[in-house]
Formats: C-alpha cells, sequence, structure tokens
C-alpha cells in the first residue's frame, strides 16, 4: 500500500515549491501624488491591506512633494507599515513649472507627522537602489505624474530589466482628452511608455466608472478603526472642494489590476503622448496591435468595489508595527 501511494507523495513534493512561489506577495514600488485627488491615500490604503503585494517603498512626486512625503508616512503609520522604506521625489516636471497649491488633505498634518532622514532622498535614486538590489522582478505602481519614473529610467537603464511590468494610473485612451497625470509631465509619460518596459495602463475611460458613494460609502465610515476613520477624514476635506462630489477610484483601481488581473479586459498595442501642442498636449494615443502595452478596455465595477470595500474596511494588522528600515 506505501508503495502505491510512494509516488503521489513525491509529486506533491515536488510541486511544493511552485506553489510556495505561486502565492508569494508581488514585491511592489508605490509611486504616488498623495494629497490631491483623495483617490492617493485609498489606493495606498488598498496596497498595504493586500496579502498579494509586498510593499517595499513608497515615493511621492510633482509640487508639494515634502507634505505629500508627510502624508505618505502619517498613513503608513496608522497601517502599522513604518517598514516600508518611503522617499521624497522630484517637485517639478520636465517642462512645467511646480505648482504652489496647498491641498486641503494636509490640514491633518500636525508638527509631530515628520519623517525619518532616510525619506528625504531622491526618489529616483531610491527606486533605482531597491530595483537593482531586489533579488526578483519588481512591478510598480505610478498612481501620479511620471517624473520619478522617467528619472530613474533615464539615469540607469539597467532598471529595465528588473520590472516585470508597470501598472499606472493616466491616460484617456477612448476619449480625446487629455488625463491630468500624463498631462502634468507629458515629456515623462512619452519616456516611460517608449522604454519597452511592459506596461498596464489603467485610463480615465474606465476608472470614471467606479465611484464610491451610497451604500459603500457608508460601509467605509461604518468600519469605525482608526485607519478607516483616516481615510474618511482624507474624503471629508477633499469635499469641502469639492462639494457634492464622491471619490472616483482611479488609483485603487490600478492597484487592484495588480492583485487581480481579470478585473479589468485590456488590449495589447503602443501609446504615444502628444508632447508638441498646447492644444493637444498630454493626450494619449493608443495603436492597437504590436507593442508592450496593455490599456484596459473594461472593468468589472461590482467585483472591483467588493474587493476594495472588502479590504478597506478591515482593521490593520499589527504585525509591522516596530519593523522599520529607517
Amino acid at each position: 500500500m506505501f508503495s502505491r501511494f510512494l509516488p503521489i507523495a513525491i509529486l506533491t513534493l515536488l510541486a511544493a515549491p511552485a506553489l510556495v512561489q505561486a502565492q508569494k506577495p508581488i514585491p511592489v514600488i508605490f509611486d504616488t501624488d498623495i494629497g490631491d485627488d483623495i483617490d492617493d491615500a485609498l489606493a495606498l490604503a488598498l496596497a498595504l491591506q493586500s496579502p498579494e503585494l509586498d510593499v517595499r517603498l513608497v515615493t511621492t512626486v510633482v509640487d508639494d512633494v515634502d507634505s505629500r512625503t508627510r502624508l505618505a508616512w502619517k498613513e503608513l503609520g496608522l497601517y502599522h507599515r513604518h517598514d516600508v522604506a518611503l522617499a521624497t521625489g522630484a517637485a517639478q516636471p520636465f517642462l512645467d513649472p511646480q505648482r504652489e497649491d496647498k491641498a486641503a488633505q494636509f490640514r491633518l498634518l500636525t508638527v509631530d507627522d515628520t519623517v525619518p532622514e532616510a525619506a528625504h532622498r531622491r526618489a529616483a535614486d531610491v527606486i533605482i537602489e531597491t530595483l537593482m538590489a531586489s533579488p526578483e522582478k519588481m512591478t510598480v505602481i505610478p498612481v501620479g505624474p511620471l517624473t520619478n519614473i522617467a528619472l530613474a529610467l533615464r539615469l540607469e537603464p539597467r532598471i529595465k530589466g528588473k520590472i516585470e511590468r508597470i501598472v499606472l494610473m493616466g491616460g484617456a485612451f477612448r476619449m480625446n482628452y487629455p488625463e491630468y497625470n500624463i498631462q502634468r509631465d507629458r515629456v515623462a509619460a512619452q519616456m516611460v511608455f517608449a522604454s519597452g518596459v511592459p506596461i498596464t495602463a489603467v485610463g480615465l475611460d474606465v476608472t470614471r466608472k467606479c465611484k464610491l458613494e451610497g451604500p459603500d460609502l457608508e460601509k467605509l465610515r461604518a468600519a469605525n478603526n482608526p485607519a478607516s476613520h483616516f481615510l474618511m477624514q482624507l474624503i471629508e476635506l477633499w469635499q469641502t472642494s469639492n462639494p457634492g462630489q464622491f471619490p472616483t477610484l482611479h488609483d485603487p483601481l490600478a492597484v487592484a489590476t495588480v492583485i487581480r488581473p481579470n478585473l479589468v479586459e485590456t488590449q495589447t498595442g503602443a501609446v504615444e503622448v502628444e508632447t508638441n501642442s498646447p492644444l493637444t498636449n498630454g493626450i494619449t494615443i493608443f495603436r492597437q496591435g504590436a507593442g508592450t502595452t496593455q490599456v484596459a478596455a473594461d472593468v468589472n465595477v461590482r467585483q472591483f468595489l467588493d474587493l476594495f470595500l472588502e479590504r478597506l474596511t478591515a482593521a490593520p494588522e499589527e504585525t509591522h508595527r516596530d519593523n522599520t528600515r529607517h
């Protein structure tokens, strides 16, 4: 009888490493302009609350990057994730000037919300170091202008071989409209799309279908743990300058696409970004066919919202509280 089951046992042992590998969290870098629209903070929360992801680095980008870094650090603390490395990105896009507007969400920052000295390091340098030091390829999730990613690619082209793929929120591929993240640094966007790195682009024409409102918003409010309370405070501050509006989950959909790729339908092709016309700067042109970019064409909204609420209404675990890398 033992000999009958021996082959099965051997096959099980041989398959075990593959099963472990399949379940291993995806190592990610999260790049954000947190503080302007509300979806950045919600996207960071989704990434931190998803066991499928191993968030190793958070970087901030454009304009008031110091406040963005402080806000990201505050959120990391509420999710007990001060073990995650943090870096401050480029304040100015390649061509356009820095903007001085103060986002309403920064009002939650206090004098106690200071960041470690290491968080003041230039994001592009830390992105390069993190990728080059990683034993496996990493996924990069930029949900703001692509300045940091383009700088890193230009400074160290070898990182292309260390990136599994870039999953970004940006573009509007079926709308004759310049989406903000791409328009804000159109030169950086063109550099990234032309890099040859595999890209999944979740654009405005798909993300605008994903609204957090009504009973779904009330579920988040009712969770009433410190992290969800913080997110609701941010939403309410954001709504003071956007009365009557509800969050559109642009950036969280990019994160969810890494976790569950089947949430979105995609088409493969090439993307070009208009960079030379003041009237059309930032418009994304998608040509289906040969190319390294997958563009989201549709989304299962209900499945996405259910995943989002499942993760963000759960209280954060405290296993990482004192495991800091700084």
